[in-house]
């Protein structure tokens, strides 16, 4: 018997090689990085770079006893199944850590000629390295309506994208669930950053007793509630998947604290509505008196506008680097990508100062050449 289950193993491991030598994505929330890099004077940056809220929810005195418990997620669960509208199937440590399971998750269901995985051009770079680091085969896709004429073995959609910004429309997913439920594919919808617009969920659709096989819904708390810390993700996928999910996440994939904290951050019902209220302020701020300097600097109109960050398209790697580099000279770090900028969202309170650190730069000789 023994034997047996090696043998399957085996040849699980010879029709999809692993690669997990590969250069892992950058990521923002890295200025932990930059201050071993350059020294003191980034130690008082503005961090724009990841697009958490930077209002959290506030973060109360813990009992010590939580520090001694081993987790149960069953408290977090039912709270859960309150703020969602539906239960999820599995709680891990982070969207991330998902991420990382499904390409194992799916591969024992996929045959050997099935292996093409599809995933945004732009987006969350993480969920291209996890299938192509479990041996998939990676393509990429510009605009989501693409998939209706194509076979894949899996789907990953990121709604709303990060870090461009836009968003797929109902019916375009609806039509894709269907298309991967005929073609016996998966679909996976990334949700971390859709808090802000709960209507606009899947939750808010698909019923649990209704459920497609097909389908996968990440949710996360780091966006929204900024508590990307505490390492707190969940799945919405149909109930065959439960036991399978559960053995590869492990017994206790997150710590009791974090268990605890978020359970009080579902429940606390008038700071959700609050921050919805803060967002939806700051933003107008932002939009009124930061983005005409920023577009200054970027010599870009094009951008997209999300509760939580914009993101500028530029017109190469060059100019974005040279523009990162720039807002570095004045304390302002933000997210650097290929040929974009994505700026999360300032505190009500971070808003003068990063104003008037965009005013020195326009100022400046270098700031003057950028624009």
């Amino acid at each position: 018997m023994g034997i047996g289950h090696m043998s399957v193993g085996l040849m699980s491991s010879q029709r999809m090689p692993s690669t997990l030598d590969l250069e892992p994505p950058k990521h923002g929330g890295d200025l932990a990085y930059w201050q071993r890099k350059v020294g003191d004077k980034a130690l008082n940056w503005l961090d724009l770079s990841s697009a958490c809220n930077r209002e959290p929810w506030p973060i109360p005195q813990m009992e010590s006893s939580l520090w001694m418990d081993l987790p149960d997620q069953v408290a977090l669960l039912d709270v859960a199944e309150g703020y969602y509208g539906c239960r999820p199937i599995a709680i891990g440590a982070g969207s991330q850590h998902i991420i990382e399971s499904l390409p194992i998750l799916l591969r024992e269901s996929k045959p050997l000629s099935d292996l093409r995985v599809v995933v945004p051009r732009i987006g969350y770079q993480e969920h291209a390295f996890a299938w192509e680091k479990w041996g998939y085969e990676l393509a990429y896709y510009d605009v989501l309506e693409e998939l209706l004429e194509q076979n894949f073995a899996v789907a990953v959609v990121i709604q709303p994208n990060n870090p461009t910004g836009e968003w797929a429309s109902a019916s375009t997913l609806s039509a894709l669930i269907d298309h991967a439920e005929k073609q016996g594919a998966s679909l996976v919808v990334d949700e971390a950053f859709i808090d802000p617009c709960p209507e606009l969920s899947l939750l808010a659709d698909v019923t649990q007793s209704h459920w497609p096989e097909s389908l996968f819904v990440l949710r996360s708390v780091g966006k929204f509630f900024g508590l990307a810390g505490a390492r707190v993700g969940f799945v919405f996928c149909a109930k065959k998947w439960q036991s399978a999910l559960k053995n590869l996440l492990g017994p206790w994939p997150v710590a009791t604290p974090s268990l605890h904290l978020v359970s009080l951050a579902f429940a606390d019902v008038a700071w959700q509505e609050q921050a919805l209220q803060s967002l939806s302020v700051r933003q107008a701020v932002f939009i009124e008196r930061v983005i005409p300097k920023f577009n200054t600097i970027f010599d870009s109109q094009e951008r997209v506008v999300n509760p939580l960050f914009v993101t500028w398209t530029l017109e190469s790697h060059e100019y974005a680097v040279q523009v990162f580099e720039m807002l570095h000279q004045v304390g302002i770090h933000i997210r650097l990508g290929d040929d974009w900028i994505r700026v999360a969202l300032p505190a009500m309170n971070e808003i003068d100062g990063l104003d008037k650190a965009l005013i020195r730069l326009l100022k400046s000789a270098g700031g003057r050449e950028l624009a």
